[in-house]
């Protein structure tokens, strides 16, 4: 018997179908992935399978005992409780308990918390409470943090907690990825994959999807499929479905034509003419009005970098800064050249966003030196979405154009619902306020705004939170295309590898490092590193006569090749690493085998340097 029954459900809001007459069936140990374009009603669904909201009509099916839980896609910013409270709440009614014994302990008031005691143990509660520890624990959340002091990234880690608290049956979880580092996305993508439940999960992170579904959920203009399979072959099924529905569509429209075109005949055909065939006519018409229009692609136009901007964009010399006793950047260097696209990973706290605001100069370093491009133009994409949310009840297209009716983009005087259609808004939606548009439609809205302004550097800090997959795909299109530069803060690996050319990775501490390629290039580099050993001076090669006199004859007549050995290898390498500076190096389908080539070799150069000292001395 299935878990979650829906039987021809119906939802509405307002006048747009979310869910028309929707039937599916949810068993256990089913993981779902939940897929749709932004404003399909993906949130809806999870909020309708969680009990908020009900269907219009139609019957949900929920099996006796079931318990679900729902991790909400905005979690909430404003609790000033601390995190072991937030966590046991999942529980109900016996977290409460605990959090308030938890509470008057940690305040020494132990004649009140003895009077609970009673009640934890009849509801073995003691159990709960190892578990609440364990959670938190496992997030690496500090149980006496309050929620409100924290990030985006660490309140959807206590989310996330006290959503796996009670061992539900069914675990919603809407968009769990935003804001979470790479390294926490992999723990939860493990933990997800070992949960034994019933699993659906709206994501917009392409690999983690792929890692865990098993069935895929596709709500398209208020209509359900359902795929049985994963998300790679999903993507196949998709687009042959979509296919066979363009064909559909173009035959039905040619018919349509030939029964207007023969309603239009003359009079004498009008007075013999077929009331049936009126009839099948009307019937076509309505059905033409009601059909949906699939929206048209995402048209984002790239700006043209201009002719005379300087080479140089950023020049950064041994910089450090440190917050609070927290170093985040240790005497880090780069350089960033005009068109080149770099990505920024790291841990929540890294210090990534702090990266930008330094190269951008909002923020100065503690010492070491930045120097900027006069003729930088910046368009800047805020994580937060600062400058939107506080203009929440301003119009979309107010928002975009400042008000005006026109925008001039790339050099054409556009109307500004023309330009907002291009990023899949409609002349209505243009027109509504922003409190009104979903997480993925604001997101949506700030690209809109930021890629209508001339820009030679696009700095975009974590853009893909909220946004569907098809609007990642031609983003992804229109940053590859781009010919200014790019800074690029980003969580997805799929975003990553298809976009940035260099990876620099924020270890902690104010370790930073850079590899060439993306996520998975910096995978690879990484796992191809010998493990360092202790420090040892490298000695200048030369073939000068041997000094020990001590060592064996074999010995000597491998001393005397090393030299030849490490001439060889280092010529290798500077081979590859000048094939690496090159732009379309990562386009070439040996472009990863080149990378573990070059790791292996500067492997063996510091082998052939340590036997050299060894056996020099």
């Amino acid at each position: 018997m299935p878990l979650i029954t829906l039987d021809d459900i119906f939802l509405r809001f307002s006048d747009k179908p979310i869910l028309s007459g929707v039937s599916a069936n949810i068993h256990k140990g089913d993981k779902i992935a939940l897929i749709g374009r932004n404003g399909e009603g993906k949130s809806s669904f999870m909020r309708m399978l969680a009990g908020i909201i009900d269907p219009d009509d139609g019957e949900l099916k929920i099996k006796n005992g079931t318990k679900i839980s729902y991790l909400p896609q905005n979690p909430p910013a404003n609790s000033d409780k601390n995190l072991f409270t937030i966590v046991a709440e999942g529980l109900g009614d016996i977290g409460l308990v605990l959090a308030k014994y938890q509470h008057l302990t940690k305040h020494n008031q132990l004649t009140q918390a003895a009077r609970l005691q009673t009640q934890i143990d009849q509801a073995n509660g003691w159990e709960y409470l190892h578990k609440i520890e364990a959670l938190l624990n496992r997030f690496t959340l500090d149980p006496n943090s309050i929620l409100s002091t924290l990030s985006g990234g660490w309140r959807r880690r206590v989310m996330l907690a006290r959503a796996l608290i009670n061992e539900p049956d069914v675990l919603l979880l809407d968009e769990p990825t935003n804001h979470l580092d790479i390294n926490t996305i992999l723990n939860l993508e493990k933990m997800l994959k070992d949960f034994s439940s019933t699993l659906i999960l709206i994501s917009h992170d392409r690999s983690f999807i792929n890692g865990i579904a098993n069935r895929v959920f596709d709500l398209d203009r208020g209509h359900l499929t359902v795929f049985e399979c994963g998300y790679t072959d999903y993507i196949k099924r998709k687009d042959e479905q979509q296919h066979a529905e363009e064909i559909a569509d173009a035959r039905f429209d040619k018919k349509l034509a030939q029964e207007e075109a023969w309603i239009r005949q003359g009079i004498k055909a009008r007075r013999t003419r077929n009331e049936g065939r009126v009839r099948a006519l009307q019937t076509m018409r309505n059905s033409f009005a009601n059909r949906r229009k699939k929206p048209g692609k995402v048209k984002i136009q790239a700006l043209d970098d201009e002719k005379h901007a300087s080479k140089l964009v950023f020049e950064v010399k041994k910089i450090n800064y440190q917050i609070a006793g927290l170093k985040l950047l240790v005497d880090f260097s780069m350089l960033v050249l005009r068109g080149e696209k770099i990505g920024i990973i790291g841990g929540n706290g890294s210090g990534k966003t702090t990266l930008i605001k330094l190269l951008l100069g909002a923020i100065q370093p503690d010492s070491g030196t930045i120097r900027r491009s006069k003729t930088i133009k910046l368009a800047y994409f805020d994580q937060m979405r600062q400058n939107l949310d506080s203009n929440m009840n301003m119009r979309a297209m107010d928002f975009v154009s400042e008000g005006r009716e026109h925008i001039d983009i790339g050099g054409k005087n556009r109307h500004i619902i023309g330009y907002l259609r291009q990023f899949l808004f409609t002349g209505k939606q243009a027109m509504t306020p922003i409190k009104m548009f979903s997480g993925g439609e604001k997101n949506r809205l700030m690209l809109a705004k930021i890629l209508s302004q001339p820009a030679n550097l696009l700095v975009l800090d974590e853009p893909t939170n909220d946004l569907d997959v098809e609007t990642l795909e031609l983003l992804e299109e229109m940053l590859f295309d781009y010919t200014g530069s790019l800074v690029l803060i980003s969580h997805d690996r799929t975003f990553l590898n298809n976009i940035v050319s260099t990876t620099i990775v924020m270890d902690g501490d104010g370790i930073i490092n850079q590899y060439a390629g993306g996520y998975d290039d910096y995978l690879l580099q990484k796992q191809a590193q010998p493990p360092k050993p202790a420090s040892v001076k490298k000695p200048k090669p030369t073939n000068t006569r041997l000094k020990n006199k001590k060592i064996s004859y074999k010995q000597q007549q491998i001393l005397q090749k090393i030299p030849e050995k490490i001439e060889k290898t280092e010529i290798q390498i500077d081979a590859i690493q000048q094939q690496l500076s090159a732009p379309e190096f990562f386009q070439q389908p040996q472009s990863q085998q080149m990378l573990i080539e070059l790791a292996r070799l500067e492997s063996e150069l510091e082998e052939y340097y340590q036997k050299w000292s060894k056996l020099e001395s």
